[in-house]
């Protein structure tokens, strides 16, 4: 996993301002943010649900798990970093904060209905992306969903394409800063996904910034 709770600890200060400036620009990963946390919103499909348990991974200042606590939901938000959950709970007092990550989830099996994330899975390894995906799996009721946006592209082939078009050095150079992170290829996640019982379908939303929705059975 890249990026350990003290790098984290050391952005916590800054981040939300980083954010918002990354916003209206055209940086690979964080252009369009606000955009891209309504559209986690939207693939949740809340209106399936009676008031869902929404489980946030990965939640940083809390920018993601704002939007379901202001729709009066449950939610409980979980991030390894000190500083930013301290920033979180600051901000949102009546946010459910708790110390955790995709390879430590500290809820029950079968007590949630959502679990939604925002730029935090392409820390994870290959290999750490499939433990994730089995972990929340058991904390999810039948029915339940998972809706991830992130870096990502749909395959190295499409990544390799995007990359030959940049003209721009400084463009270029951000892009190649991708590769000290583990985005994820969709068509491989689709499988992961599938194989353990998921209803699977995604989008791209930015050039490097995909969303998925993934069901456990039917909704």
């Amino acid at each position: 996993m890249t990026h350990q709770p003290n790098t984290f600890d050391k952005w916590a200060l800054t981040y939300d301002k980083d954010l918002e400036k990354a916003n209206d620009s055209d940086d690979w990963m964080f252009g369009d943010y606000y955009c891209i946390l309504d559209k986690v919103v939207e693939y949740c499909e809340l209106e399936k649900y009676e008031n869902p348990q929404v489980l946030d991974i990965g939640a940083g200042t809390g920018n993601l798990s704002i939007k379901f606590l202001e729709k009066k939901l449950m939610v409980t938000a979980i991030d390894p970093s000190k500083k930013m959950r301290e920033i979180c709970k600051g901000k949102y007092p009546d946010l459910v904060v708790l110390q955790g990550d995709f390879l430590d989830i500290p809820l029950p099996s079968e007590s949630i209905d959502i679990i939604v994330s925002s730029f935090a899975f392409h820390h994870l390894t290959e290999t750490e992306k499939a433990v994730s995906v089995l972990l929340m799996r058991d904390i999810l009721h039948s029915g339940g969903r998972i809706v991830i946006a992130d870096l990502m592209f749909k395959n190295p082939v499409e990544k390799d394409r995007i990359r030959q078009k940049l003209l721009d050095p400084e463009q270029a150079r951000k892009f190649d800063e991708i590769d000290e992170e583990y985005p994820a290829y969709f068509d491989d996640l689709e499988m992961v996904f599938q194989r353990k019982g998921f209803n699977f379908r995604g989008e791209p939303l930015t050039k490097s910034v995909w969303i998925l929705c993934a069901c456990l059975g039917y909704r």
